[in-house]
Parts: structure tokens; sequence; C-alpha cells
């Protein structure tokens, strides 16, 4: 009995230990855990198989990924691609025989032109013959041309074989004629029949009909035919390497040109249901016959196109066909057909260049980023100097250094050559005028030519040729460089254009490219600082014992026609039109008047009036300019007297004003002390009487 106190003490102690270590497993308290494995190794990849695996596995899944799609979708491909070839195949078949039928518009035109012009008289029987026997024997593709007066009579020139007919034409009693001969007089354009039968050339026709009118009276109509015969005869050697067969319908049964008609004869003399045309049946060829029966429509890709799959003996052959208009009442079909295994063959071409292609590609990224931080550098050089080429800075480039890369060697050796090419290019072009078309037009290369008000200046050099006599060549140069580079500055001082040195003369413009509102008075401004230049020069030359050089310059402001004139292969940024032969004139007439003169400046009315005083001008009076009708009122620039304070524009004056312009304020002044009435801009207001009473400019010697 006595242990059995001690048994029980113990008991609840161990009871008490393990409901304790139930709480703390309940809790989430600590675990013993069980050490690692020893000699286990842990699988470490290099970083480069890591991007190699990586990358080569997404490659691999979109490559996949693409050619499964690919073969998805090799039908539609199939089209597609015979669709780019079909479009450009029709758009040939279209344009030549554009090009067949397009000569017989063109000769009507040319012999309607005659006749409404009056150099071809249609009652001149021998004239109006030879005129059409020349006008077939000059196009080749025409068949027959023909002239039918008023009363159905004319007559007409034929090819038969290769030779040239002429006869006369009745059709007063023909009691079938189609509406186009009988409403000619109804009719101001030309337009195409319907193909028309011709018993005696065996053969179809089209045939264009061209009223003819002079003066608003209706004289007759010119009719020019082309053989459908020769169209198709053209066909036939058109596409034949490509395996392509062009044809034209003139709707969906009857057949206008196709090769095979080249050697087959047909007779439509009696045919009266439907034109003159035989049906798809009648042409040796199967597949276009089961066209519109067999065919089964395919999608085509393009709404304009439509293509038709037609199976003739186990063989398919494909019809891709799109209208035509201009030549009839309606629109002719034009198509081409070939085997249908022949898409296929080109796709498994597009899949294998497309394989390549993509190997290529690879092959070219990784050897680009490879060498593309060595080039770098240098392309960055070469994209500097390309910089200050776009600004025309070529005195800032320095000469690109020579690479271990052959390309990028020989693009800096090019460069290196072009700069110094346009350092000397920029002698030559005007660098201040494209540098301001660049910024009118937003850096375009082209653009179109415009109406522009601008003021027209000629200068020339009077008796250059006598100096240049007693002149080498070096010092002739010499001397012209020297004197147009003086006139150049004044100039351009004034924002004017240089247009072109012409021998001894130079011909500048204001107004344009930039808009002038002053250009006038910018042109009068420069001819002042001409003469005051050009006397300077002559008193240096003067001390050195050299001849003084004696100017005429002509003025004169108007429209003209502005922008890139010239040929495909060289332009000019220039201005054309009546004002520029106006100045050019003007400056002809100063000789008449220069004298002793070292420089004289003749100016138009219409430069003076808008200079607004920008320089001291005499009257002139009323001159003739040679090769002009009537009289031309002109102006002289005068050095003596400050031109700078004049008032205001004058715009002209006398009755009504001129050029339909009402006259404003007159601001010049009358100079006493001559008979001559001499008159001057000096800043004043004569009095509105004066100019109410009509009164014009008077001349003076």
């Amino acid at each position: 009995m006595a242990d059995h106190p001690t048994k029980r003490r113990f008991l609840q102690t161990g009871l008490r230990v393990a409901r304790l270590k139930e709480a703390v497993r309940k809790k989430g308290g600590p675990r013993r855990t069980r050490p690692p494995a020893l000699g286990r190794p842990r699988l470490r990849l290099p970083i480069a198989a890591v991007l190699v695996a990586g990358f080569g596995s997404l490659m691999l899944l979109a490559v996949a990924s693409v050619l499964v799609l690919g073969l998805v979708s090799a039908s539609r491909n199939t089209f597609a691609l015979l669709n780019d070839r079909a479009d450009l195949a029709l758009s040939g078949v279209e344009v030549r025989i554009r090009n067949q039928l397009n000569p017989a518009r063109d000769m009507a035109r040319f012999v309607t032109g005659l006749m409404e012009r009056g150099e071809l008289d249609p009652a001149d029987s021998r004239s109006l013959q030879d005129t059409l026997r020349g006008a077939l024997a000059g196009a080749p593709d025409v068949t027959g041309i023909a002239f039918f007066h008023p009363d159905r009579t004319g007559l007409r020139a034929d090819r038969l074989g290769n030779q040239l007919h002429i006869g006369r034409e009745d059709l007063r009693h023909e009691p079938e004629l189609g509406p186009e001969l009988r409403n000619g007089s109804d009719r101001t354009t030309a337009v195409w029949a319907d193909p028309l039968w011709s018993k005696e050339a065996g053969t179809s026709f089209v045939t264009l009909f061209q009223p003819v009118r002079r003066n608003g009276t209706y004289l007759g109509q010119v009719v020019v035919g082309v053989s459908l015969g020769d169209l198709s005869r053209f066909l036939s050697t058109l596409y034949v390497e490509q395996g392509l067969n062009a044809f034209v319908l003139f709707d969906r049964q009857h057949v206008l040109a196709h090769p095979s008609l080249a050697g087959m004869k047909f007779d439509f003399s009696t045919k009266t249901d439907g034109p003159p045309l035989p049906r798809i049946d009648q042409v040796a060829d199967p597949a276009l016959a089961a066209l519109w029966q067999t065919g089964q429509p395919v999608d085509a890709l393009k709404k304009r196109v439509e293509g038709r799959l037609v199976n003739v003996l186990d063989e398919d052959y494909l019809f891709l066909m799109r209208s035509m208009a201009g030549y009839g009442q309606q629109d002719w079909i034009i198509g081409i057909s070939f085997r249908a295994n022949e898409a296929s063959a080109e796709v498994r071409r597009l899949y294998t260049t497309g394989l390549a292609g993509l190997g290529i590609l690879l092959i070219s990224v990784a050897v680009a980023l490879i060498v593309g931080r060595r080039i770098s550098t240098q392309v960055a050089h070469l994209a500097e100097a390309a910089d200050h080429v776009r600004t025309f800075d070529f005195r800032a480039i320095d000469e690109l250094p020579d690479s271990r890369l052959r390309e990028l060697a020989r693009a800096n050796s090019a460069f290196n050559a072009m700069v110094a090419g346009l350092r000397w290019f920029e002698t030559y072009v005007p660098k201040a005028l494209v540098l301001r078309l660049m910024h009118r037009r937003g850096g375009l290369t082209s653009f179109q030519s415009e109406e522009r008000e601008v003021t027209v200046m000629f200068t020339d050099i009077r008796g250059f040729s006598r100096m240049a006599e007693h002149m080498g060549a070096a010092d002739t140069a010499a001397l012209l460089n020297e004197h147009f580079t003086l006139l150049a500055n004044c100039i351009e001082a004034e924002g004017g254009t240089v247009d072109k040195f012409i021998g001894d003369a130079i011909m500048a413009f204001w107004g344009a490219p930039e808009e002038q509102p002053d250009h006038a008075a910018r042109a009068l401004r420069a001819a002042h600082a001409i003469t005051r230049a050009v006397r300077e020069g002559n008193r240096r030359r003067a001390a050195e014992g050299l001849p003084a050089i004696r100017v005429r310059i002509g003025l004169h402001s108007g429209p003209v026609v502005v922008g890139n004139i010239g040929s495909a292969s060289r332009i000019n940024y220039t201005i054309v039109g009546d004002t520029v032969n106006v100045a050019a004139r003007i400056e002809e007439l100063a000789s008449a008047l220069q004298g002793d003169e070292e420089v004289i400046v003749l100016s138009s009315a219409a430069t003076a009036f808008q200079g607004d005083g920008a320089a001291p001008l005499d009257c002139v009076g009323d001159r003739t300019l040679r090769g002009r009708n009537g009289t031309t009122e002109v102006w002289r620039v005068t050095l003596d007297g400050d031109g700078g304070d004049g008032a205001g524009a004058v715009r002209g004056w006398g009755r009504g004003g001129r050029g339909g312009v009402p006259p404003p304020p007159l601001f010049f002044n009358t100079v006493a002390g001559g008979p001559e009435g001499k008159e001057r801009f000096r800043g004043g207001r004569i009095a509105r009487k004066r100019k109410e009473n009509g009164e014009k400019c008077v001349q003076h010697a």
C-alpha cells in the first residue's frame, strides 16, 4: 500500500507531459527536420546555354506556329499570289490594248484639228485624199479612216494587206445606218461604236466617230476603224513565254479578240442576232467555251477581279477577268487564263524562298549584333557629317577617317568626295535660294509651279564685246567675275534671287520663292545700290588706267509663272512669262538713252508706282519696246538726291487709271526749269486736280 501513492503521482506527471506536447504541436511549435543527404550535387547551368535554349525554343515555337498557319492558309495564299500576278498581267493587257486602239483616237483628233483650224478644206477632195492616206500610212495599228460630209458622202482610205486604197463613199441610200453616223451633228465629242462588219475587208471593226465643227458649223465626221483581226493577232504574241492566254470579250457570249481567232475566218454579213462577233463556243478554246456554264467562282481577293475555275478533260484552268471601259456603250471584259497547277508550283517556290530568307535573316541579325558596336561610332560620325550636309554647312565637316570595314571605308571615301564636290557645287547653285525653298516647303524636293507677282531685273555691260576683243580669256573671266560679284551682292542684299548669268548680263527677280510685298521697292533700292557700286568701281578702274564699265539695267513688275522648270534630268528654279520679256526689252531700250553715263536704270511704270518712293525716279515717257505693240511708260532711276523720303506708292495715273486700277493719290513733283516737263518722285503730293484732268507723264530726252 506504501507504493500506491508514488505510482499514482508518476502516472499523473506522465499525463501532464503528454498533454503539454500535444498543445505545443497544435500551436505550430518547432519541429525537428531531417538533415539533407550528403554527396548529392546541385545542378548549375551556364547562362549562355539558358539563353540559347530559351530563345531557341521560343524561335522554334514561333516558326512552327507560322508554318502551321501558313499551311492552313495555303489555298488563300495561292489565290493571293495569283491575283497579284493576274492584276499585273491584266493591267498589261489593258495597257497594250489601249495602245493598240488609242492611235485611232489620236488620228481622228489630228485630222479633225486640221479641219477645225482651216488648214484642211473638207470640200477639197484632193487635199482630203492626201491627208487621209498620209494619216493612215503613219499609223500601222489603224485599219481605215474616212470622212463623211453631212449628206453622208465622203472619202475613205483602207489598208488591205500592205496596200493603201482610196475610194469614195455614198451612204445616202443605205437603209440601216448606226446612230453614231446619223446623229453626228448632235454630238460634240467622239464616240466608239459597237463592232461593225465590213464585207470588203471580211472582218469586224471597232470604229470611232469624231464630229468636226468649224466656228460652230457642222462639217461632218471623221471615222477611224481598227480591225478586230489585228487585235487577235496582237494577243497571239502576248504573254506566250509566261504560259498565259489573254482574251477580250464583248459580253459574256461574244469574243472580241482571242489568239486562236488570228487564223480563223468568219462571215457575219447575214448575221442578224447580236454583234458581228464569234461566240465563245466558236473559238478553239474549250475552257473558254465552258467558262460560264461549268466554271466555279473563286475568291479573287480583289473586288475588281473576277475569278473562275474551269475543269476540262481533268485539267483545271483558272480564269481571271475584269472590265475595261472606254470603247463603246458597254464595258469590255479583258482576261487571262492559265493552268491551275502553275499556281501550286509558285507557292512551293515561295515557301522555299521564305525558309531561305528566314535563315539569312537569323544570320544577319547575329552578325549585326556582333559588328553593330564596332560600326556604331563610325555611323554616328557619318550621320553627324550628313547633318551638316542637310544644312549646307560644308565648311564645318571634318574628313571622315578610314575604316577596316570595306563598305564603311567606301562610304566614308565617297562621302568625303561628295563633300568636296558639294563645296564646289555651292559656288554654282545659289545656297540662299535652296535654303529658302527648303524652309518654305518643309524640305520637299519638288513642288508645283505657281503664278506670282514679282519684279524682274536685267543688267548688261554696254560695249562688252568690243572691250573683250582686246582682252585675254583670263582677263575677261576675271572682269566678269568681279562685275558679277559686285552686282550680285547688291541684289542679294535686298533679298533678290540671281536667276542666271547670261554672257555679260544678269537676270534676277524679287517676290519668290518668299512672299515679298515690297518686291518693287527692293528692286529699285538694289538698282540704286548697283549704280553707286558701279560708279565707285569705275573710279578705282580710272585710277588704274582701265576703261570704265557702263551698265544698263531694266526693271519691270508683273505676274509670272515661278517654279521648277526644265527637263527630267535638269531643272532650274526660275520664272517665265511676259513680265520677263518686258524687263528684257526695257533693258534694251536703255542703250538708246544712256549716252555717256556710267549706269542707266530704266523702270516700267508698274515698278515705279509699286516702288513706294524707294529710289528717285525721272519720267522718260511712253516708249515703244522691240517686238511689242503699243507703248510702255518708262521711268529712270537717278542717283542724285535722296530717294528714301518718298511718301507712298504710285499706282499710275491717266484717265481711268492704268491697267484697270483706279488711280490713288499721286506722290511725285514736277521739277521746274525745262520745257520738256520733267517729272520726278520726291515725296510731295501733287494736286488732285491734275489727276482729275487725266494728265500723263510727259516724255523728255
